[in-house]
């Protein structure tokens, strides 16, 4: 990248204020989401995912608001990420290392991402549930459970696995957020919310990987880079299923020889990603989680 490449100044600065102007519209009427609401209101990230996982979250959140409790820890993660590399003392080192446009690009990304959590909270409390306010501490940035010393550890000096990181957990949030789009049906303004806020992730993602100097998009299901050992499950289940060709029951990859092939096709969607992929993905960066 550039070093006069403007960050996001062209990049909707005015999203957030958009998203958060919707909150009023959503209506109250999401069931219940049993133990994950109790998590919540107990503040205990780890509790959450164990509610998670067995019930009616067996599979995968079945109410809007069950979704939306979801995207809310993702969010969450996301912006304390971005908060922890641009004032945490553990990420000192690699902040120095950043020029002054990647800093002013990272900056508006965490604007973005605290507007994401905000308004989420805001909605979950409309639909009858009780967020917890998510701190750093819920997190481990290294993607060890809380030990500080995950596979990502790096990440703290070295910005190109800074970089893989942030662009890792913007794939997992546009994937993830497509994956759950069918079940934001049954409210129009949630449904609206939730693709704008997918929409803002898209750029998030393609704006890092034109600051690592990759393209903007995923091709096939690489990453883009070689996963620090021991996160390559983690890795894996955010670009799985990425090479997918088949869409409406027709296969394109045939189609596509004269403007570049099965690799073309593949560059042309993004794949929606199963809650078991997510929580792969996902339960490394809670502290304290399984």
């Amino acid at each position: 990248m550039r070093d006069d490449q403007p960050p996001l100044a062209s990049f909707e600065p005015e999203v957030p204020d958009r998203l958060v102007s919707r909150r009023d519209a959503i209506g109250r009427g999401a069931s219940d989401s049993g133990g994950a609401a109790a998590a919540l209101a107990a503040g205990s990230v780890p509790v959450l995912l164990a509610a998670l996982a067995r019930d009616s979250f067996a599979q995968a959140p079945t109410t809007i608001r069950g979704v939306l409790e979801f995207a809310y820890i993702l969010e969450s993660l996301e912006y304390e990420f971005y908060n922890a590399v641009l004032s945490a003392p553990a990420f000192a080192v690699v902040r120095g290392t950043l020029t002054q446009v990647e800093t002013a690009t990272l900056t508006q990304i965490r604007r973005h991402e605290l507007a994401h959590v905000n308004l989420l909270r805001t909605t979950i409390g409309q639909l009858g549930g009780m967020p917890a306010t998510l701190t750093a501490a819920n997190f481990d940035f290294t993607a060890g459970n809380g030990s500080g010393a995950g596979p990502l550890a790096a990440a703290t000096s070295d910005k190109a696995v800074l970089l893989a990181t942030a662009q890792s957990l913007e794939d997992t949030g546009v994937r993830a957020y497509k994956g759950q789009v069918a079940k934001l049906m049954g409210n129009k303004d949630v449904l609206t919310m939730a693709l704008q806020i997918h929409s803002v992730e898209a750029r998030h993602a393609a704006k890092i990987r034109r600051m690592r100097g990759v393209k903007a998009w995923v091709t096939n299901d690489d990453p883009s880079f070689s996963p620090p050992a021991g996160a390559e499950a983690m890795i894996g289940a955010i670009y799985g299923g990425e090479q997918n060709t088949t869409h409406a029951e027709i296969n394109f990859a045939g189609a596509a020889e004269s403007f570049g092939g099965t690799a073309a096709v593949t560059e042309a969607f993004d794949e929606p990603m199963a809650y078991e992929q997510v929580l792969t993905v996902f339960n490394p960066f809670i502290a304290g989680g399984p």
